[in-house]
């Protein structure tokens, strides 16, 4: 994506640091969810480039294992840390008329997210960015992120 093709309207203003305030999914039943805690932490960054990270990490953060060594976690700690946190990178594109910005996965943590587009609806209201999908099945996704100054 080039600088031009990323410095226009909406995505011009959606290039920065966003810092992860509320992450909350919610069933079809109304059933509400906050898969990283209710504060979790991390980052969206969207740069002049159409480059894109992103890491969300869980509060309370996964303990240290018990073995005192990362490369020695027993399989119920390994599925812990990896279920406590998202990471991906990749490019972004922006439809302005839509309000959707689209990212591009190219590696995540998870790899089913590898390879794919991931949609986004989002609205920009000053400093605030919030992302929120509502899906067929009446489920829906929030997340609330604000500009790093």
């Amino acid at each position: 994506m080039s600088r031009s093709s990323v410095a226009a309207g909406l995505a011009e203003k959606l290039v920065g640091t966003w810092r992860l305030v509320h992450f909350i999914d919610t069933n079809a039943s109304g059933k509400v969810d906050y898969p990283y805690g209710e504060k979790p932490i991390g980052y969206f960054v969207y740069d002049l480039t159409g480059h894109l990270s992103v890491q969300i990490m869980a509060i309370p953060a996964t303990p240290p294992f018990a073995s005192g060594n990362d490369d020695q976690g027993t399989d119920e700690e390994i599925r812990a840390a990896y279920d406590g946190y998202v990471a991906y990178f990749g490019t972004y594109r922006v439809d302005e008329a839509k309000s959707v910005v689209t990212h591009v996965v190219e590696g995540s943590l998870r790899p089913g997210f590898t390879g794919t587009d991931q949609p986004r609806p989002f609205k920009l209201e000053g400093d605030i960015l919030v992302i929120q999908i509502h899906l067929e099945d009446g489920s829906s996704y929030f997340r609330e992120l604000h500009r790093v100054k």
